[in-house]
């Protein structure tokens, strides 16, 4: 912006300095519109005189207006960024606490035990369902490509903690390779059918290669996916579990919580809602509280263009509408045909702001997203929506503005101004 306003001043600067004393004292010549497109008859019948000159005025100053269309909808496409934006972390909070994980507790154990600890964890007073996890610690390689990460052994069909796909549909999870999230994909260059090196970095340390069967949508850290005895059959410890998820009785859950912490086989007990509120608070500071000083931002750069605008077309136009008040036009007539040129460049300003805020959504949102989660653009109709009626608010706000001036309008200095 600095580039930009300097780049313009000196602009104007070098035009001014190119000018001769006895030019520059001169009076600016009427404009030529002769060669102008004119309007056609149809139109004048339609149209009342302030009308036409709202319409006159636009046709003979293309490129005047298309830089107040192109600023309006810079303001209304930054809005609809940050709306868009803003919804993305909604998004990602609800899909990954309340439709891939749909638990409420993790047990986490100290080692890998037998199916006996689950049974164990199903005689529990207020468990509802337990659903057991192998979570193997790993090195994932494809070419030069590396990750270190886990891969998480489900069940078959899991209902309490799932992989899905990019239309939030679950996935079943098949015994014949691995699935990975979308975002770890990327990252190893590696899609379905081909084959993932995978250096197992606990018990007796195997190297495998496994076939990547499909991936999943993930916003929440990079996961990968295998069917349980699969992996325990790969790391030749069959009937293995590392901990489970729980569905609990709501009425007893701080009971289970506490039993479940004084077992001793139990590492650890993590709480779908306290790691929502963890995860919360993560997304709110850093990086992700600049949003919402993004937004706020957003708002006071949309009012500050499209009041500028309006300030702009009336120190242009005030000699001409304390003329047009002279020869009988109203105080009403006269605003009409400042604020007339306002609306209309509003109006065309909005479809072009919400194509540019589209794309402008994708990139803050790739700027947003970190290693630890991923934020998707969530531009909808109520992103839109909003961003024009800000726009519309501040054009009515700005009018008003501008319409005090123009009734308060000295006509003799008006008249003045040019001489």
């Amino acid at each position: 912006s600095v580039l930009a306003a300097s780049a313009g001043g000196l602009f104007v600067l070098r035009k001014v300095f190119a000018l001769t004393p006895a030019v520059a004292m001169r009076p600016p010549a009427p404009p030529d519109y002769s060669r102008s497109a004119g309007l056609s008859e149809t139109v004048k019948r339609l149209l009342d005189q302030p009308s036409r000159m709202v319409v006159r005025r636009i046709i003979r100053h293309p490129f005047r207006t298309l830089v107040a269309i192109s600023g309006i909808a810079a303001g209304m496409g930054l809005s609809v960024a940050m709306l868009g934006v803003m919804s993305g972390f909604d998004r990602t909070i609800d899909l990954t606490f309340s439709v891939i994980d749909r638990s409420d507790a993790t047990v986490t154990f100290v080692e890998p035990f037998g199916q006996n600890t689950i049974y164990a964890l199903k005689r529990q007073p207020g468990v509802i369902e337990v659903e057991p996890f192998r979570a193997v610690s790993v090195v994932m390689r494809n070419g030069n490509r590396t990750h270190r990460g886990s891969i998480s052994g489900l069940v078959p069909e899991p209902r309490l903690s799932r992989a899905m796909t990019d239309k939030v549909i679950p996935i079943y999870i098949r015994s014949d390779g691995i699935i990975l999230s979308q975002s770890l994909a990327d990252k190893l260059a590696i899609g379905p059918g081909e084959i993932l090196s995978v250096e197992v970095r606990e018990g007796r340390r195997p190297v495998l290669d496994i076939p990547v069967v499909g991936t999943s949508q993930s916003l929440l850290g990079a996961p990968a996916y295998m069917e349980l005895e699969t992996l325990n059959r790969a790391m030749n410890e069959p009937g293995r579990v590392s901990g489970a998820y729980l569905r609990l009785d709501g009425h007893q859950a701080q009971k289970v919580y506490e039993d479940l912490k004084d077992m001793p086989v139990v590492a650890g007990v993590g709480l779908r809602m306290d790691a929502r509120d963890a995860f919360m608070k993560i997304m709110n500071s850093g990086a992700g509280a600049v949003r919402y000083i993004m937004a706020m931002i957003a708002g006071i750069i949309t009012f500050g263009i499209v009041y500028n605008s309006a300030r702009i077309a009336f120190a242009e136009r005030e000699h001409d509408l304390a003329s047009l008040r002279v020869i009988g036009f109203t105080r009403g007539e006269a605003a009409f045909v400042l604020l007339g040129e306002l609306a209309v460049i509003t109006l065309l300003a909005l479809p072009l702001g919400s194509l540019f805020g589209l794309g402008l959504a994708g990139a803050i949102a790739k700027g947003f997203s970190t290693d630890l989660y991923s934020i998707p653009a969530q531009v909808g109709t109520s992103s839109f929506a909003i961003a024009a009626m800000a726009i519309l608010a501040a054009s009515l706000f700005s009018g008003w503005l501008v319409k005090r001036d123009v009734d308060r309008l000295d006509l003799v200095s008006a008249l003045k101004s040019r001489e």
